[in-house]
């Protein structure tokens, strides 16, 4: 094989490595894009169960205080619907962070601040 041979076998292998280099970079940068998007609605939908949290103290201080209810429970009319909105915003979080974790995240990287347990 002489030098010119050689040289179009070498452009043609980092050809062939360069592309199969970019092909598992581009298919890394996906799987840290859809880990990006589930880290963001977990925030999301943990920012709304604790608006939701809020707004249940809100109305059991409501009915026990003001109203002078004697007992209130998660069949209350006033507390049920927020009782259901919650756990289903639970289960919600729940799937999100196990598809986090199956792609590749760590519990440390959905803590506020960044550290592990």
């Amino acid at each position: 094989m002489d030098f010119s041979e050689k040289v179009k076998s070498f452009i043609e292998k980092s050809i062939d490595s360069s592309k199969d280099f970019i092909a598992k970079a581009g298919s890394q940068a996906q799987v840290w894009s859809a880990m990006g998007k589930l880290k963001f609605e977990i925030i999301q939908l943990r920012s709304q169960a604790q608006h939701l949290m809020t707004q249940l103290g809100t109305e059991t201080y409501r009915l026990l205080v003001e109203k002078n209810e004697p007992m209130i429970g998660s069949s209350t009319q006033e507390i049920s619907p927020l009782l259901t909105q919650l756990q289903k915003i639970e289960r919600e979080i729940a799937e999100k962070e196990e598809a986090f974790k199956a792609a590749g995240g760590k519990d440390a990287d959905l803590d506020g601040d960044g550290k592990p347990d």
